[in-house]
This record gives structure tokens, C-alpha cells and sequence, in this order.
């Protein structure tokens, strides 16, 4: 239960970006007052489900759906579906926007539906390019310039984007790259790429992203199991040494020395728990842990001879 709260945390955290800052670089600039349901249950035996649905202040609906394959007809009579029951249960009206991924240069958007005509407003990412955002917010890093709130959301629809990665390896990618930032839109845009990892993902390509996930969240309190360990085992020594060389001096060595061998510890953990699932070059584990590459390298030879 508590890791499913803790994801559920993450979801959340993502879902706020993205209804906060993402859909602004999309050009959909509404304020917002509240996130909406997405799941509607007609009969109790129909179950539909929506990406995101977002309340303005001015009383209307905003609806969000992902699209990474060009359905036709079938996807607008489901998102007309999905717009009627919600209208209906909510009494407010509802706008559907559409973001199709990179692949996607054009799309059926109007469906006509007698004396109706029903249509959504697409949202294409044919004209954004993965590969020139990570150059680019690389080269800024490089530079030691601080990434921006937009760098970050933009980061955040990378794997939408054209781009020479596939969708799993672009997330990893743009995890990676909000890793090395302490702004709390970094951690946002973390949040959100999980949100993506889990609705674009397989579970063994999930639990892949959720190892990197893992290792972002430690973040500047890394390894925060074994920093406690060995602050404990380090007062400890520092008293028994205080007895002969004086407790102050006891005290700040040891906890200095526990702090050494609790990080060297955990670091060897993850290290090997990451090598262990063959899912990681040595160079990722090294930016991950924030070790280097030698020691990655040492660690495995290691555990192979044994």
C-alpha cells in the first residue's frame, strides 16, 4: 500500500505540471481551478477512461488525450462518447484537445454525426524534435546555465516528440537529464515522465524507468538509508574513541567516518542491484549513483570473479 501511495504521489505531482505549466507550451492557456476525473462509469458495466480533465475558471471542462497512432473515426466517436457522458454527469461543457506525437503530421478531427458535426482541437508535435531539445538543454548545462521552467517542460514531452530514440529510451533519456538539476521543476518534470512511462510503457520497460525514478528521487539526500547507518555506527565509534581522545573530537570523527563507510555501503548496494538487471551501461550508473566510471567498472569485475 505505502508504494502505491507513493506512486499515486508522483502521478499527482506530474498531472499538476502538466495542467500548470505543459499545456501553456502547447498554446492551451486556461486557468485552471481543479483536476477532473478520468474515469466514467455508465450502467456499472461500462468503464471509460480519459487522460486528463482539468476545470477552468470560467466553468468548462478541459479534456486531454494522448495520441500516439492516428485512430480515424473509431477515436472521435470515443472521445464524443467521453465528452458527452462527462457533460452529462457534470453539467458543464467540455473541450477535447488532442496531442498526436511526432509521428503524426495531420489527423481526422471532425466527425459528422447527423444533424451534428463533433470535433476536437489538435495539438500536433510534428514540428518538435526530441534530439534538439536534449542538444540543446545539454549545451546549457554545459555552459552552467540554470534550466528554465519551460527547458523542463519541454523536457517533459520528449517522448511525444520526432526523434531518433524510441519512447522508453527518450524517457531514461530526459530522466537523466532532470536528474542533474535540484529545481523543484525538475522533480515535476520527473513526475510527469513518469506519468508518460506509465501509460506508454510495458511493465518490464516500467520497471526499467521506475529503477531511474528510484535513483532521481534520492536525489540530494542520496543513499539516505546508508548515510543513516553510518551516522549511527560513526557515533558509536566516536564515543568509544572520546573515552581516550576526547569526546568532541570522538564525536565529529566518527560521524565524519560513518558518513564515509554508510555512503560507500549503499553506493556498492545500488551499484550492484543496478548491474544485476542488465538494463544500465557502467556510464548511466556512475550519473546515476555519482560515482565514476572506473569505480563502476571495479564494482562488476569484482562480483563476476566471485
Amino acid at each position: 500500500m505505502a508504494k502505491k501511495n507513493h506512486e499515486d504521489v508522483i502521478m499527482k505531482m506530474g498531472i499538476d505540471f502538466f495542467r500548470d505549466t505543459i499545456l501553456k507550451s502547447l498554446g492551451i492557456d486556461f486557468q485552471f481551478v481543479d483536476s477532473g476525473p478520468t474515469e466514467l462509469i455508465e450502467l456499472s458495466i461500462h468503464s471509460l477512461y480519459m487522460d486528463f480533465t482539468f476545470l477552468t475558471t470560467g466553468g468548462f471542462y478541459i479534456h486531454i488525450e494522448f495520441q500516439t497512432t492516428d485512430g480515424g473515426e473509431p477515436d472521435l466517436r470515443r472521445f464524443h462518447a467521453y465528452e458527452a457522458v462527462f457533460s452529462h454527469k457534470t453539467g458543464k461543457k467540455v473541450y477535447t484537445y488532442v496531442v498526436f506525437s511526432g509521428g503524426i503530421r495531420s489527423a481526422k478531427t471532425e466527425l459528422d454525426c447527423g444533424i451534428n458535426k463533433y470535433s476536437v482541437i489538435p495539438v500536433y508535435l510534428k514540428d518538435r524534435d526530441a534530439d534538439q531539445v536534449f542538444q540543446r538543454l545539454k549545451e546549457k548545462k554545459q555552459r552552467k546555465e540554470v534550466l528554465t521552467t519551460e527547458d523542463f517542460a519541454f523536457l517533459s514531452l520528449t517522448p511525444l516528440m520526432s526523434g531518433s530514440l524510441g519512447r522508453k529510451d527518450s524517457i531514461k533519456e530526459a530522466l537523466l537529464l532532470a536528474k542533474q538539476s535540484r529545481e523543484t521543476a525538475a522533480e515535476k518534470a520527473t513526475a510527469m515522465l513518469y506519468a508518460l512511462a506509465d501509460k506508454f510503457l510495458n511493465s518490464a520497460e516500467l520497471e526499467e524507468i521506475k529503477e531511474v525514478v528510484a535513483m532521481t528521487r534520492l536525489g540530494q539526500m542520496i543513499f539516505d538509508d546508508g548515510i543513516q547507518q553510518g551516522v549511527q555506527k560513526g557515533l558509536t565509534q566516536g564515543i568509544q574513541q572520546g573515552l581516550s581522545q576526547g569526546i568532541q573530537q570522538g564525536l565529529t570523527q566518527g560521524i565524519q567516518q560513518g558518513l564515509t563507510q554508510g555512503q560507500t555501503s549503499k553506493s556498492r548496494e545500488i551499484i550492484l542491484r543496478m548491474l544485476a538487471k542488465k538494463q544500465f551501461s557502467h556510464e548511466e550508473i556512475a550519473d546515476l549513483v555519482g560515482v565514476s566510471v572506473d569505480e563502476v567498472a571495479r564494482i562488476a569485475k569484482t562480483s563476476e570473479s566471485k
